[in-house]
């Protein structure tokens, strides 16, 4: 499927700037446009960051040590991502009101929290004891980390989760390809599957069960229907980052041009419910892509993601569009 063109319109894309380094990325957004995602400082470390119209990009500083991410925001304002602790080591955090939470781990030396839903219900993935090997966690309540396994390989990722607690990622089969995988409280962890390929990964779910993910091609998941093609904006790939309640999806593709370089030009995407991609463009530069979306609010959707400006760097942005 080519693009087609859809029911929404774009409002604005704006710079979200950085921490006084060279590159940010945002990886979330609210439905009151807050934006979480990483910064370079200029010390040219990697931090957590929030950002919001009336303060502007602000360090969370979530952790003791150097290094930090933030991943994923609630409505209410809670983030989750990873950090230092000061020790050598890298863990998941909680944040709620300005005071962080050490989430800890599946008995590893290593964690990061990657998606948190509307109840303060947290997924992401840890290392187990005595493994290199990563596992998908699910924390239901505080103090409970749930391992959720993989699909009968060493490893497993998780990506994203609803308000029903359902999650979703990436996980290796007993013949070590790695598939997307839904996780729920009843059943388990479930295999999705791919598009006729040998990989997929599962990036977002909704609160309908609605699942979105790629490898190779975007794809959208859903019980009727199984895995169903998204296309592309015209290239050869693309992938769906996140879906909203109302069943608008985000995600990168390539356009089918080439850049300076050569090589194949990537924008972000915002697929609504009728199956038109809109291409959401850029910040001046040849690539973008689009990461995460909220729920509509007065008719806007925020979506987040990052950009490349009219002198290639690496920027984060939002962008607004109004759907109808």
């Amino acid at each position: 499927m080519g693009q087609q063109t859809a029911r929404a319109s774009l409002v604005s894309i704006h710079e979200l700037g950085t921490l006084g380094g060279a590159v940010s990325q945002a990886k979330a957004v609210n439905r009151t446009g807050q934006v979480v995602g990483t910064s370079q400082d200029a010390l040219g470390r990697t931090r957590a960051f929030l950002w919001q119209a009336e303060l502007g990009i602000v360090d969370l500083k979530p952790l003791t040590g150097v290094n930090t991410s933030a991943n994923d925001i609630n409505d209410t304002g809670e983030i989750v991502g990873g950090g230092d602790t000061g020790f050598g080591v890298f863990h998941a955090y909680f944040l709620a009101e300005g005071t962080s939470f050490d989430l800890g781990t599946l008995g590893g030396n290593e964690s990061e929290a990657v998606a948190i839903n509307r109840q303060g219900q947290v997924a992401g993935h840890s290392r187990i004891p005595g493994q290199a090997a990563k596992h998908a966690f699910f924390i239901p309540e505080p103090g409970r980390m749930l391992d959720l396994g993989s699909l009968g390989g060493a490893t497993s990722v998780a990506h994203g989760v609803n308000d029903r607690g359902e999650v979703v990622g990436l996980a290796e089969t007993s013949r070590g390809q790695a598939h997307a995988f839904l996780w729920t409280a009843a059943r388990g962890m479930r295999d999705l599957d791919s598009l006729g390929g040998t990989v997929s990964i599962a990036l977002g779910i909704n609160n309908r069960g609605e699942v979105v993910g790629g490898r190779g091609h975007a794809f959208l998941w859903t019980e009727q229907r199984g895995m169903v093609d998204l296309g592309t904006l015209g290239g050869r790939t693309s992938c769906a980052n996140d879906v909203n309640d109302r069943g608008c999806i985000v995600g990168v593709s390539q356009t089918g041009g080439t850049d300076r370089r050569g090589q194949p030009i990537t924008h972000a995407f915002l697929r609504t419910q009728d199956g038109g991609m809109l291409d959401l463009g850029t910040l001046g530069g040849e690539h973008s892509a689009a990461v995460a979306v909220s729920d509509e609010k007065g008719g806007i959707l925020w979506i987040a993601g990052h950009s490349h400006d009219a002198s290639a760097r690496m920027r984060a942005a939002l962008w607004a569009v109004r759907v109808g």
